[in-house]
């Protein structure tokens, strides 16, 4: 049979000699670029370092091209003129004299070989031909589609391209991620590159021609492949084909057998973009084919590509062998016709001939040891293992529900759970011995590990502006605080934590605003405005995604929805008793303890006039507390009502106004900075109990150390405000809406509001120190000395303040 094969491919042979003919013919080549200059497109792969000339350089591949098609025309009877033969600096003529050189040459087709860039993850076949689309009737400067001889040319220029696009396109060794394109030059270079007269090389050709953009050559795939002579030389193998098609000179009498060697299952580990198909699959380097029939031989590149080629071979039948060391062989029967290339890629199957075995694990640590709750369990392997047998040899208890990956090629094994493990908890880890390879070896014993778990599982939120139900948030360049227990992961905040409106339409955040991380270890945070203003009274969502995690991966996972009010915040309808113009208030140091420093002074962040007053104070203890004092105390009487604007500083410290009663000074609790930002607060309650005129001395900040994470103060006052009636609710106990009993009491205090709505009890002692608080309508105060309290009583938006007296 096989001295049949060779009797045929002889017989075709003689058939077949010099078959093509393309005498007359004149073709002009230009390979595009020259040198090695900054631009002449260096493209950077290993082993080559940037500028290193024996890397990818476009000028080079360009003339590698040039040459070969030169050849194979001039073998054909053509006449071929050249703009370069060699690669320098010198050689980069301009584009203005290579066109004359085209012109004088009186070419029936002008090439300009090119390679083209496409931000390394596109790879398709562009033709840019000399003239304008079809359905462009612009008139330029150098082309006038209404010229019968300049028209003509841009049609044979188009008839040819397409023939040449088609041929490349037929490629089956690259990757196409799209089709092949012809466009003129003229409607492609105004509509994409924004040019104004089309492509300098092409301006002023009075004869056919082309911009032949054959590959791209930043699709690194294809960067290395275009490092292979021989796969150059299909692409001017194509172009050869092309003309001799166009200009009638026959069939190319000798076919072509081409294509790649990759592993079947291995994946190419880099990092570079690679399309799926064979571009995912590892080259062979060195791999050797075997052309049976004649005892050709060809030995595949060391770079990265896997491309063989087996060029001018006569018509008929042929066996390839594809073979390499620790690979089985493979033997294919291809037929190869004249003026074809026959593309065969070949896949090899890995020779894996000792069983399996765990080489590493992960985590690997003793049994007393504590693992985060947020690792995954990896498993490593002397050989590439089988996917089914192996995932389905894996055990975790207690069960875990997670999902597996495959790294290394296959590798290593990692199974991620779906949620953090849970805490202080022993897992056992057995892979069965069932595992196997692709050869069907399986493992010889069974693999066990064990690790305990710390004692942490979620990424805790533990402070946040807005807060849930929030609903007086200033709409005006509202600021958003987010504070977690540990630093965060920031890969994706920009999307997991988002702002929704009503319609949930996600509100662009202000970029330059994003400040993440910035509070002091451990704990995380990030902080940012929204592009625009909020709309006072809508409601608004601040999503923190499931997936929001910290640096060692422990994630928040169940999402957390905020949902809170904007507010326009300003309260202009009662009189103002103190604008806080210039510094009203200072720094008492005798009365203040636990501070290492304080201040009190003027500040353009304000809502009213020009100025605010900022209060700072650094505290030394968690028992710290700091008094200011006001230089002109403000009188009100018994009754009436004190509101003041604040800007909070999310620090948790607690703020009381210090009220004087003849020469008895008390305190009357106002809020908790549990806010960012202004907000109105209302005191507590109207002073009762008093009378006469009463005076606002000073201001007291207690430091609760609530949140931890900050030793300091730093807020502004604007605008307090003296008026007759409660501006956010507070309303007297005698309504019929609540009934709070026993009072006195010794140990328990019961609310009860008859429509069962959530209700919030807090307790204060006169001088505004909060001291207990429950989310039920129940409390405990057995622990109390006796004497007179205050309980606060929030429910349905609104709260309520009355005095309570234990008694024992």
């Amino acid at each position: 049979m096989k001295q049949t094969y060779l009797l045929l491919i002889l017989i075709t042979q003689l058939t077949f000699v010099n078959a093509q003919n393309l005498t007359g013919v004149k073709i002009f080549i230009n390979p595009g670029h020259g040198g090695f200059d900054s631009d002449d497109r260096n493209v950077v792969i290993a082993p080559f370092t940037s500028g290193n000339q024996n890397g990818f350089w476009e000028s080079q591949s360009n003339l590698d091209k040039g040459f070969a098609l030169r050849t194979m025309l001039q073998a054909a009877g053509a006449t071929v003129g050249m703009s370069r033969t060699a690669n320098t600096t010198a050689d980069d003529l301009p584009l203005s004299q290579i066109v004359q050189m085209g012109n004088t040459a009186q070419a029936d087709f002008f090439l300009s070989i090119h390679s083209n860039a496409g931000g390394g993850v596109s790879s398709h076949v562009l033709m840019i031909h000399y003239g304008s689309d079809l359905s462009d009737s612009r008139i330029y400067n150098t082309y006038n589609p209404g010229n019968a001889t300049q028209f003509a040319l841009s049609n044979k220029s188009r008839d040819i391209s397409v023939e040449i696009a088609k041929n490349l396109y037929a490629n089956q060794i690259t990757t196409w991620s799209s089709g092949y394109q012809v466009r003129g030059d003229k409607t492609f270079a105004r509509t994409i590159m924004g040019w104004s007269d089309g492509y300098g090389v092409l301006r002023g050709l009075a004869v056919p021609g082309v911009i032949s953009e054959g590959a791209m050559h930043d699709y690194i795939p294809e960067t290395y492949r275009l490092m292979n002579m021989e796969y150059k030389w299909l692409e001017a193998w194509n172009f050869y084909k092309s003309f001799c098609n166009y200009f009638n000179a026959g069939q190319i009498s000798t076919g072509v057998i081409a294509g790649q060697v990759r592993d079947s299952r291995i994946k190419n580990g880099a990092t570079y973009h690679k399309f799926a198909g064979n571009d995912q699959m590892l080259p062979l380097n060195g791999a050797k084919l075997t052309l049976i029939e004649t005892n050709e031989t060809y030995t595949v590149d060391n770079m990265q590509n896997g491309v063989f080629v087996f060029k001018n071979l006569a018509p008929g039948y042929y066996h390839v062998k594809a073979e390499k060391e620790g690979y089985y062989a493979q033997t294919v029967e291809v037929t190869v016709t004249a003026h074809n290339i026959l593309y065969k890629n070949f896949a090899l199957n890995r020779v894996r001939n000792t069983p399996p075995q765990v080489v590493s694990y992960s985590p690997n640590v003793a049994i007393t040891d504590s693992v985060e709750a947020s690792s995954s369990i990896s498993l490593s392997f002397n050989w590439d293992m089988d996917i089914a047998s192996t995932e389905q040899a894996f055990n975790i208890t207690p069960t875990v529900v997670g999902k597996f990956t495959w790294e290394d090629t296959n590798y290593r094994l990692r199974f991620t759970p779906d949620k953090p493990l849970e805490r202080n908890t022993v897992y056992t880890v057995t892979l069965n011995k069932s595992a196997s390879h692709p050869d069907n070896l399986s493992m010889a014993a069974d693999c066990t590990f064990q690790f305990r778990t710390k004692s942490r599982n979620r990424l805790s939120l533990i402070a946040a502006y807005p807060f849930d139900g929030n609903n007086k948030v200033y709409f005006n360049n509202t600021s958003f605080r987010l504070i977690f227990d540990k630093k965060l992961n920031t890969t994706n905040l920009s999307t997991a934590i988002r702002v929704l409106d009503e319609n949930n339409s996600v509100l662009a955040k202000a970029t330059r605003s994003v400040i993440n991380n910035s509070i002091v270890s451990p704990y995380g945070s990030t902080y940012f405005n929204l592009g625009a203003n909020l709309v006072p009274e809508k409601e608004y969502t601040l999503v923190i995604d499931g997936d929001v995690s910290d640096e060692v991966g422990m994630k928040v996972v169940e999402p957390i929805n905020i949902k809170f009010r904007a507010s326009s915040t300003l309260v202009t309808s009662q009189p103002v008793a103190e604008a806080f113009e210039t510094t009203a208030i200072t720094y008492d140091a005798t009365q203040s303890n636990g501070v290492i420093s304080a201040s009190a002074s003027t500040n353009t962040t304000k809502l009213f006039g020009s100025f605010s007053n900022q209060l700072t104070a650094g505290f030394s203890n968690a028992s710290g507390s700091v008094r200011y004092i006001f230089a002109n105390p403000i009188n009100f009487m018994a009754g009436q009502f004190i509101g003041l604007h604040v800007f909070g500083d999310l620090s948790g410290n607690s703020i009381s106004l210090e009220i004087q009663n003849g020469n008895e000074i008390s305190q009357l609790p106002l809020c908790d900075l549990k806010f960012y930002g202004w907000e109105f607060h209302e005191a507590l309650f109207p002073f009762v109990g008093a009378g006469g005129t009463l005076k606002v001395v000073g201001l007291r900040v207690n430091y609760t150390n609530q949140f931890m994470f900050s030793n300091n103060l730093n807020i502004m006052l604007d605008n307090l405000l003296i008026y007759n009636e409660s501006i956010l609710g507070i309303r007297s106990v005698s309504t019929k809406k609540l009934r709070v009993y026993p009072n006195p009491t010794n140990r328990f205090i019961n609310v009860d509001i008859p429509s069962n709505e959530a209700v919030t009890l807090e307790l204060y002692s006169l001088n505004g120190l909060k001291l207990e608080t429950v989310n039920h309508n129940k409390m405990d105060v057995s622990a109390f000395q006796s004497g007179i309290y205050l309980l606060k009583m929030y429910s349905c938006g609104c709260f309520w303040v009355t005095p309570l007296f234990i008694s024992k």
